[in-house]
């Protein structure tokens, strides 16, 4: 009897120490899927960690690149290497030329550097210069001062006045004609009838004169006095003048970016007024506080890109001459904030926008499509940002 119930306490012990074998194998078991699932955790915060300290660093390099872009009027490539942000990492950064007034950028950063990266994060963008848009939607805009077009005067294009429009003999919209005011008849004679008369009144383009000045005068270095060429090739811009500019018979000038006259700008005789190729597709702007004039046969030149770069001479004179363009001369857009624009006999533009337009005998207007949205930079001077949808991550 003591030997079976020895038995019996032998086949007990062996049942729970086999009971506590099990249970201390399957808290092992889990113990080590637990602590697998935590290491796996804590490698994913890490990596996690690691990632934003690179897209930092490859942001940091994008910032860098634009710095130094509008640090050197976009005349920069590249970073000669790669550059230490304190003791978290690196970056590199190239620049490229999309066209004149678009650059692609590519920053990498680098955790802890390029040889032996543990993380390492792309950012792809483009940059261009800021840019304003300045919609002319009409060939001819004006405010309450209306349009006048006198015998054999034509506007190819569609006009919007907020005042009247008045026509003599043989003149001539080929188009649509709005007036907040009336519309005479028969002149002009309007080829896309009925014509519109009380309508609403309609904003001019947004034009903000502050901007253009800050621009032409971004490298803090006006020009005292009245600036005169005389013939021979010339080059103009971003510059402030603060006095006359005037353009002598035979001398041709290049912008290579905005203008900001203080005084009177006159274009003479056979004169010409060229936009920089670089611009491509964009326009820039000469901002003249006094009055336009451009005599006969002078002419301002747009870009060969396809939509134009045209250039805007705008003038901010109240006068009953604010803007005058004589026989045979030639312009691309032009914008008298306050006062009146005359167009002499076969003069030609187009775009414009005034207080008041004058289209005297044989003048032209033909619009060119492309103005409706319109693209306007300070050139090379001006302030270089990311261009909006072309942020990119790469691993």
């Amino acid at each position: 009897m003591p030997n079976e119930l020895q038995m019996q306490r032998k086949q007990k012990g062996g049942f729970v120490l086999l009971l506590g074998i099990i249970v201390i194998t399957a808290i092992v078991i889990l113990s080590a899927s637990q602590f697998e699932r935590v290491a796996n955790f804590v490698r994913f915060g890490n990596n996690k960690v690691l990632q934003g300290q690179a897209i930092s660093l490859a942001e940091a390099g994008v910032d860098y690149a634009l710095w130094q872009l509008n640090e050197n009027a976009g005349d920069w490539y590249d970073s000669d290497g790669e550059v230490n942000v304190g003791t978290s990492g690196t970056f590199f950064v190239t620049v490229t030329d999309a066209t004149a007034n678009i650059k692609n950028v590519v920053a990498t950063g680098y955790i802890p550097n390029s040889i032996n990266p543990r993380k390492q994060i792309t950012v792809k963008t483009q940059v261009v210069i800021d840019n304003q848009t300045i919609a002319f939607n009409y060939a001819a805009q004006t405010d309450l001062g209306g349009v006048e077009m006198y015998s054999n005067a034509v506007v190819n294009g569609n006009v919007y006045t907020n005042g009247n429009i008045t026509g003599f003999s043989n003149s001539r919209i080929n188009g649509e004609a709005w007036a907040a005011g009336t519309i005479s008849s028969p002149d002009p004679t309007i080829t896309v009838p009925p014509p519109h008369p009380n309508q609403a009144t309609k904003d001019l383009p947004t034009f903000v004169a502050q901007y253009w000045k800050d621009a032409a005068n971004i490298n803090n270095d006006p020009y005292i006095g009245n600036l005169e060429y005389n013939s021979g090739s010339h080059n103009l811009g971003p510059r402030k003048i603060e006095g006359n500019l005037t353009l002598n018979s035979n001398s041709w000038v290049t912008l290579q970016g905005p203008v900001h006259v203080t005084g009177n700008f006159a274009m003479n005789s056979n004169t010409r007024l060229y936009l920089d190729e670089s611009f491509g597709t964009t326009g820039t702007v000469v901002i003249v506080d006094g009055t336009i004039q451009l005599n006969s046969n002078a002419e301002v030149f747009s870009t060969s890109a396809t939509p134009k770069g045209y250039i805007i001479l705008a003038s901010t004179s109240t006068s009953s001459t604010a803007i005058e363009l004589n026989s045979n001369a030639k312009a691309g857009v032009l914008y008298a904030l306050s006062g009146t624009l005359q167009i002499n006999s076969n003069g030609t533009i187009v775009a414009m926008a005034a207080n008041k337009l004058v289209l005297n005998s044989n003048a032209t207007l033909t619009y060119d499509e492309g103005l409706a949205s319109a693209q306007f930079s300070g050139g090379p001077g001006g302030s270089w940002q990311i261009r909006k949808g072309s942020y990119q991550y790469t691993k």
